[in-house]
């Protein structure tokens, strides 16, 4: 009479060995090191392209309005609470208040100065040689009536001018991001991000 033989494992519950726990451990540990910190920048950066759409987006409304008021609007940032800006009439008050239409920015965006290529930080984009070829106008905008932009500091707000607006965050992992809006002098919004070595739009 021939003998079976079994050739099939001694243990009847199979599962992991203690090494083959610890090698998919330390996997998983490899790919979340390099998955989380590009997760992270995708987070932030999307942060900082929906504070330059929204922005955008105000720059619009407020000019339209100008025009269907036929009144001067100016566009102010400084909420009470958070980063954000706001739309006021400039025949009124240009303290925030609940009535002005604002955007309020996500996560720590900030608008900021121009950034001037200092320390790292990326050329403005009104620099010689730079993508827009023209130079913009400094401090807060406003639409005329004719939905224009002006300078708010002018009495009337007549002049059509440029406008660039810069917008940054400080990222937990080191750096910053940076996104800007300009604005030419017929009103017409552009959204412009920093890829590291050059602004796109």
């Amino acid at each position: 009479m021939v003998k079976k033989v079994n050739l099939r494992s001694s243990n009847p519950q199979g599962g992991f060995s203690l090494i083959e726990a610890m090698l998919a451990f330390v996997v998983i540990m490899i790919l979340s090191g390099i998955a989380i910190p590009n997760i992270i920048t995708s987070l932030n950066n999307l942060r900082l392209r929906t504070a330059a759409a929204e922005f955008s987006a105000l720059v619009q409304r407020a000019r339209i309005t100008a025009v269907r008021q036929n009144a001067t609007y100016t566009m102010a940032f400084g909420l009470p609470t958070g980063n954000g800006t706001y739309v006021y009439a400039s025949s009124g008050s240009s303290t925030y208040s609940s009535s002005d239409e604002m955007v309020q920015f996500g996560g720590n965006v900030k608008q900021v100065a121009a950034p001037a290529g200092a320390l790292g930080k990326p050329a403005n984009l009104d620099a010689s040689g730079g993508p827009l070829g023209w130079t913009a106008t400094a401090g807060n905008m406003s639409f005329n009536s004719r939905g224009l932009p002006c300078n708010s500091g002018t009495n009337p707000c007549g002049t059509n001018v440029n406008y660039i607006f810069y917008f940054s965050d400080t990222r937990a992992l080191g750096g910053s991001g940076w996104a800007a809006v300009s604005i030419s002098a017929a009103g017409h919004p552009t959204q412009w991000f920093w890829n590291g070595s050059s602004w796109i739009n």
